[in-house]
């Protein structure tokens, strides 16, 4: 491994010494703004992991704790500034929120101190549906009481995702938009009927994201026309991990809120070539109006999953072409929750926008035993 780097040698000693290559094994070239680059370890089977790439990330170089647990705000904080080039602009309601939902999962107050990752994926609170490379809590189930995986990565998911841009080395905004509502067509037309709730505002600050972060640098026009490098996205969300050998570093200056809503604006205005199938009403276009939510004082958290982290060791991953299947029209209502990147929530936010989703697939599970019951 370090065979690799000693060529480089020569050329660091020739550089300024603030600008000299760092020589760690598997952290990649290095970058004058963070000379503590830590190298990828995969998480073990009892390390706590977010469905989050980024966290996810995050601790699989060490730069928050390896094992997920005992995460101070302020340790979020800098490992997203220092080590994403991520400003505190862009995560700091984000962060306060995810405090809720640990308070919610655990029934206590987490202080500054955020228990583990894993709470994360408490579904209809932080995660969301139709997300660009996990399941949906209740994808593909048969019985209303069944979960699936919908924390760690899932490869068939993301291909999902990376096909509307096969053989592209870049994409755009336009690209970006539909893919997103790929992901709510095969989500949508997936889930277990009535389980499915839009979480577009959500996910469009999740695009503008990973504009922020892999979009190419080495592109002239960047920060006013910035492309996503497909390899370095492909890298990030595959092993969770930072793509350092494909000659990506934190952006610089780090990326404020304000990059990351223009591109989400800028990604929900943008034409597709193609409008799938199976899309709640409200998918294209500004954000659906919202529907209420039933208040409700007693709903207790979602079970989480107990699946291990998932891993990768670094590598580029499959082929990433796979053939969507048709789904039907949609007949799935939509309601808008709130958005846990934007707005600041509470408890009770949880508990309705969770009532909310299960009534309506408690009702179509009623009804589908009706159904059953009079065909027999």
């Amino acid at each position: 491994m370090f065979s690799k780097i000693l060529p480089l040698v020569g050329v660091a000693a020739a550089l300024p010494h603030w600008l000299q290559l760092r020589q760690e094994p598997n952290s990649g070239i290095g970058y004058p703004y963070d000379n503590h680059t830590k190298p990828y370890v995969h998480p073990g089977p009892h390390d706590s992991r977010a469905p989050c790439p980024a966290l996810n990330a995050l601790a699989n170089h060490g730069y928050i704790p390896h094992n997920g647990r005992a995460i101070t705000k302020e340790n979020l904080q800098n490992a997203f500034l220092e080590h994403m080039g991520i400003g505190n602009s862009v995560i700091a309601l984000a962060l306060t929120n995810a405090f809720v939902v640990c308070e919610y999962v655990t029934g206590q107050d987490c202080g500054d101190t955020l228990v583990n990752l894993t709470l994360l994926s408490e579904p209809h609170a932080f995660e969301h549906d139709h997300s660009f490379s996990r399941k949906d809590y209740k994808q593909g189930v048969s019985n209303f009481n069944e979960i699936v995986d919908n924390r760690n990565f899932d490869l068939s998911t993301f291909e999902t995702s990376l096909d509307v841009v096969a053989g592209q080395t870049h994409f755009g905004y336009a690209e970006m938009n539909q893919i997103r509502l790929q992901r709510e067509s095969l989500s949508n037309e997936a889930d277990f009927p009535g389980w499915f709730t839009e979480s577009k505002p959500i996910q469009e600050v999740e695009a503008g994201f990973i504009f922020a972060l892999v979009s190419d640098f080495n592109l002239p026009d960047n920060d006013e026309n910035p492309l996503v490098r497909v390899d370095w996205w492909k890298y990030w969300f595959i092993n969770e991990s930072f793509p350092y050998h494909l000659g990506w570093h934190p952006p610089t200056p780090a990326r404020e809120i304000e990059f990351v809503t223009s591109a989400s604006s800028a990604i929900l205005a943008a034409a597709v070539t193609s409008t799938p199938s199976s899309l709640p009403s409200g998918a294209i276009g500004p954000g659906a109006e919202a529907v209420p939510l039933s208040f409700a004082s007693t709903m207790t958290p979602f079970l989480l999953a107990t699946d291990i982290p998932y891993f990768a060791h670094p590598t580029l991953g499959p082929n990433d072409k796979r053939e969507a299947a048709p789904a039907p029209a949609a007949t799935t209502s939509t309601a808008t929750f709130k958005n846990p990147y934007l707005e600041p929530i509470g408890t009770q936010d949880i508990k309705n926008q969770q009532a909310y989703v299960s009534s309506k697939a408690a009702a179509m599970s009623s009804a589908m035993a009706v159904n059953k019951a009079r065909s027999l």
